[in-house]
């Protein structure tokens, strides 16, 4: 069996996480208009309609924008907590909505899933932890700071999609008003690439080789270069080597830089080298 894990967006214009494992596949966010979602769902190879379950991270836009209208037109589960549900209000009328309470797990098909709490401005953000085909996929892509809860629940990963999503001084000039500024710097705002370098080094300071998609780069406050740099930098200085960094595409295109595309089998034949 094998889990592969497509990017179908990450960026503050909309969020979208693709898992499958043989007949099983779940979304994680659905940040993109209906047509965008539905489109990167056919360029990664999948029918909507075979979806079998939406994951919600929280409501803003750029993670929820078509959920409910996705899960209407094809008969699909949004999965959520009861804050988000609520904070999504009328966008959920008429879809079949599946509670997952913070910290809780569930089951959808192979899916082991297991959701905790993120600092971010919104009702009630979460990651999620999700095993399957002997591996474990940690997500954590809006959160202004984080705590050794968030380091315990990402340590198990193979493979960890964290938000690295400005860099400082770039922040600093980038055509925000003051008070945009602020929440992004703000606790429960976003990382920032040192922030998010150290949280790598800390979940990486068991020596366990995993891969690292850095997600949800601003456009107007990062680009890919600083990322991987700014954060491989921390890592450098914290004496951390097992961890491979890739930054995310905003948007996944029949061009490269293409879909960004995860599969278990690499992973497990690192694990098998490496112990």
């Amino acid at each position: 069996m094998t889990l592969v894990v497509s990017a179908l967006a990450s960026s503050s214009q909309g969020n979208a996480i693709l898992l499958r494992l043989e007949q099983t596949a779940i979304l994680i966010d659905c940040g993109l208009s209906m047509r965008a979602i539905e489109r990167h769902l056919r360029l990664a190879g999948l029918d909507p309609a075979d979806l079998h379950a939406i994951l919600l991270t929280h409501e803003h836009g750029d993670h929820a924008l078509s959920a409910g209208k996705l899960a209407r037109r094809y008969g699909l589960p949004v999965v959520c907590n009861a804050a988000t549900h609520a904070a999504l209000g009328e966008q959920l009328a008429g879809a079949a909505v599946e509670l997952l309470p913070i910290g809780a797990a569930a089951g959808i098909g192979p899916f082991d899933i297991t959701s905790f709490r993120l600092p971010h401005d919104a009702a009630a953000p979460v990651g999620y932890s999700i095993a399957a085909a002997g591996v474990t996929v940690g997500l954590a892509v809006d959160l202004g700071s984080w705590t050794e809860e968030i380091v315990e629940h990402l340590r198990p990963a193979d493979l960890l999609i964290v938000a690295a999503n400005h860099d400082r001084e770039q922040l600093q000039v980038a055509p925000y008003p003051q008070a945009t500024r602020r929440r992004i710097f703000s606790s429960l705002g976003h990382l920032d690439n040192v922030q998010t370098g150290e949280l790598l080094a800390r979940i990486g300071a068991d020596g366990r080789e995993r891969d690292v998609w850095l997600a949800h780069l601003s456009e107007q406050a990062n680009t890919p270069e600083r990322a991987r740099k700014g954060v491989g930098r921390v890592l450098q200085m914290a004496g951390i080597s097992g961890l491979r960094l890739v930054t995310l595409p905003r948007r996944a295109t029949l061009a490269p830089p293409g879909t960004a595309v995860w599969s278990s089998d690499g992973m497990l034949k690192q694990k098998s080298l490496f112990g």
